[in-house]
């Protein structure tokens, strides 16, 4: 007797009406019984798109807000990802769900063919508690347009070892982590069936192994997340303002994005072909059901554009912005965003950063090399261009040639830093202020005391 699946796919969504109705439309189309939506922190037009949404697919598709679990989140430094992730599992056990998929809205569970579904695989599927299916990345593609169809008969990707895992219910769960599950002594398998066995201590089971990625990196496989990271150049600048505050993270931009630019050199490219009938189908299919939203997603379509404006209106009056974010940056046309040039160069080397628990006071110390002498150091929050108060005394200098090295001391209390919330970010930067104009000299070294300053701030 052939096994009955009812899967579940969950997702958490920010400002993600414009892409709502295809990822809902994709899902329902490739074996998943029950969408369960999250809204938080939006501002877009997206419980209008769901609300016409859920008249047509009726209980298949639920939705409701999680602004209130984000706050707790904030204020107990927990993160919130993971944190609904676990109350969607805790109910879902109440059901009667077979298995369990956490996605992003630019992610899309899909067969190679564009035929197959989810349960067609899970009919070939050996036992296992968890089964992991790599990401493929799309890739950066300056032509694209907003209004480009999101699949076409031929695509270009980049596979990535970080995977999103289908949970069996059944399944003893130890935890929800964003990419996995941890499952006491627990058998996990790759989309092509590989068994991977995870050290113990991993408690994030994030990527697989380098050796099993880097052994299959240029084989399609059968059954993948298509991630859609980059799609338009406008919409990957509009993606970056959503910033990631459900991991924790109160940057105003995105920083786990690396530019527009693929993750690696073309030899790595991997070719989709999708047959043309079925792709055919699949469009017929979706423009049949997004024919009476054709209002809402023009707002849609206009948020986005309207936010990477406002992204580059930031960046071009903000010299600070431009600096913490420049990576992110990356690969963007000149035609759309130039970055302005900092000068002069200020060369800066921190040395001995510690906290100091009996006084309650964060000290490091820093030499700074640089031609100009007239600038001032300042300590500036870790993501904004609010001073810091802090102690910045001069302990020694010398000539090096046209250069001069100065050596500081600097010295912050605790009570300045009351404004740390997320433990997984640089607390602070340390800049130079150059006739106004802030000069960013260091902000990564600062993130390993982080955690302990958190802590204590809290």
């Amino acid at each position: 007797m052939s096994q009955t699946f009812k899967i579940k796919l969950a997702a958490i969504a920010k400002d993600e009406g414009y892409y709502l109705p295809l990822w809902v439309y994709h899902h329902l189309q490739f074996g998943f019984d029950v969408l369960d939506i999250r809204i938080n922190d939006t501002t877009d037009n997206s419980i209008r798109i769901l609300e016409k949404l859920k008249a047509h697919y009726g209980e298949r598709l639920r939705y409701s807000y999680a602004d209130q679990e984000m706050e707790f989140c904030r204020l107990k430094n927990i993160n919130f990802q993971a944190y609904i992730y676990t109350q969607i599992h805790e109910e879902t056990l109440k059901e009667d769900f077979t298995h369990l998929l956490f996605l992003d809205l630019d992610e899309y569970w899909c067969s190679a063919n564009f035929s197959n579904t989810l349960k067609d695989y899970l009919g070939e599927l050996a036992a296992c508690d968890v089964c992991m299916f790599q990401w493929l990345m799309d890739q950066p593609k300056v032509q694209r347009s907003l209004e480009d169809f999101s699949f076409q008969a031929v695509m270009l990707g980049q596979k990535n070892k970080h995977v999103k895992s289908l949970i069996n219910m059944q399944a003893p769960l130890v935890a929800i982590r964003i990419h996995n599950a941890i499952i006491k002594q627990g058998k996990y398998r790759l989309a092509d069936q590989t068994l991977i066995q995870f050290a113990e201590e991993d408690r994030v089971r994030a990527t697989i192994p380098n050796d099993i990625f880097e052994q299959q990196c240029l084989k399609l496989e059968d059954y993948f997340i298509y991630h859609q990271v980059f799609r338009s150049q406008d919409e990957y600048l509009a993606s970056l303002l959503r910033g990631n505050k459900q991991n924790g993270d109160d940057s105003l931009l995105k920083t786990n994005r690396m530019g527009y630019l693929a993750n690696r050199p073309e030899a790595f490219n991997l070719t989709w072909a999708l047959d043309e009938a079925l792709l055919a189908e699949y469009k017929r299919g979706y423009l049949a059901l997004i024919a009476d939203l054709k209002p809402e997603l023009e707002e849609a379509k206009r948020f986005v554009l309207a936010r990477k404006d406002k992204l580059l209106a930031l960046l071009n009056t903000d010299t600070f912005m431009q600096q913490i974010h420049a990576n992110k940056l990356r690969g963007i046309s000149e035609s759309i965003y130039q970055a302005k040039l900092i000068k002069p160069k200020i060369r800066s080397k921190i040395s001995q950063l510690a906290f100091d628990e009996l006084n309650l006071v964060c000290s490091f110390n820093c030499e700074i090399i640089s031609a100009v002498e007239t600038y001032q150091l300042q300590i500036t929050q870790g993501f904004r261009q609010i001073l810091v108060a802090a102690d910045i005394v001069l302990v020694s200098q010398q000539r090096l040639g046209e250069r001069v090295s100065k050596t500081f001391e600097i010295t912050i209390k605790l009570k300045e830093l009351n404004y740390l919330v997320y433990n997984n970010q640089p607390p602070f930067c340390l800049v130079a202020n150059l006739a106004d104009e802030l000069i960013v000299l260091e902000r990564v070294s600062f993130r390993s005391i982080a955690p302990i300053l958190a802590s204590h701030v809290r």
